[in-house]
């Protein structure tokens, strides 16, 4: 049966994992429950705690899943390690990622419970620890993610409702979601292109470039004359507009439009503009 001090830690824990709270607020509620002056958790590159010093030298040495006395800490001490006659002391290191968690009482001394409890705390500290990280990591590549879309102008709404991009083009705009048909093109406020897609859901692109024409040749085995007419269909331009500002005649833009349309294996416009703002090119 958990006691209740370790069910409000591990729940704590969660919550930390989460990013709903610090974890140095966990380990002033470790401190508290256990009478000890301060804890600290130290992890390769990085500490947590009250005022914390840099990490003892002599935890790289401890074995993982052993609770370490201050007389085994003082026999174990460099020349540059803290005091741990000072006080008691009590380090545990983690058997998964590199972790160390060290309590300290000025005064008093801990009993062998406290020993028992930091085992029984330690795997589940070192699991909030790597799920922290997982989240992080994920939070960060998903802003990354946003910020790539927001650099290419282009969102995603529909039945479930817009993603972070469209719903940002969508209220500088000031519109609500549109509703497109699919395979159907609208032109919006503010330059944004609305598309259908077969799902349901809807493109937003706002009035953002393509790359050169010369990128685009490249990119999707075009001639360059193609790539230039592959652009302005891509920025929404119709095919006789497009042909016009490019000096082509209707023919020869017809003409160049079956080659892209064939080249790149899409069906149309519709399916061009959805290769372009959908791939990487977008973001270049």
């Amino acid at each position: 049966m958990i006691a209740r001090d370790d069910a409000d830690l591990l729940l704590a824990l969660g919550d930390v994992a989460g990013g709903r709270i610090a974890r140095g607020a966990v380990l002033q509620v470790l401190a508290t429950q256990m009478q000890a002056s301060h804890a600290t958790l130290y992890a390769q590159d990085d500490v947590w705690g009250e005022a914390p010093p840099p990490r003892p030298a002599c935890f790289d040495s401890l074995r993982a899943d052993r609770v370490y006395s201050a007389e085994e800490l003082v026999d174990r001490a460099g020349p540059f390690d803290p005091d741990f006659g000072s006080g008691d002391h009590r380090v545990i290191a983690a058997k998964g990622p590199p972790l160390w968690l060290w309590i300290h009482k000025t005064r008093g001394s801990f009993r062998a419970a406290d020993s028992a409890r930091l085992s029984g705390l330690m795997p589940h500290i070192a699991q909030s620890h790597v799920l922290g990280q997982e989240r992080a990591g994920l939070a960060q590549a998903l802003g990354q993610a946003q910020a790539m879309l927001w650099h290419a102008g282009l969102g995603r709404t529909g039945p479930n409702g817009p993603d972070a991009t469209a719903a940002r083009l969508l209220a500088e705009a000031g519109i609500s979601a549109p509703d497109v048909a699919p395979g159907a093109l609208h032109a919006l406020p503010d330059g944004i292109t609305a598309y259908g897609l077969s799902d349901d859901d809807i493109l937003l692109r706002a009035a953002r470039d393509l790359p050169a024409p010369a990128r685009l040749a490249q990119a999707l085995g075009l001639t360059l004359s193609e790539a230039r007419l592959a652009r302005a269909l891509g920025q929404g331009q119709s095919l006789p507009h497009a042909s016009a500002a490019l000096g082509l005649t209707r023919e020869t833009g017809r003409s160049y439009a079956k080659q892209i349309y064939a080249k790149t294996g899409v069906s149309g416009q519709s399916g061009l503009v959805r290769l372009l703002w959908c791939s990487a090119l977008a973001f270049g």
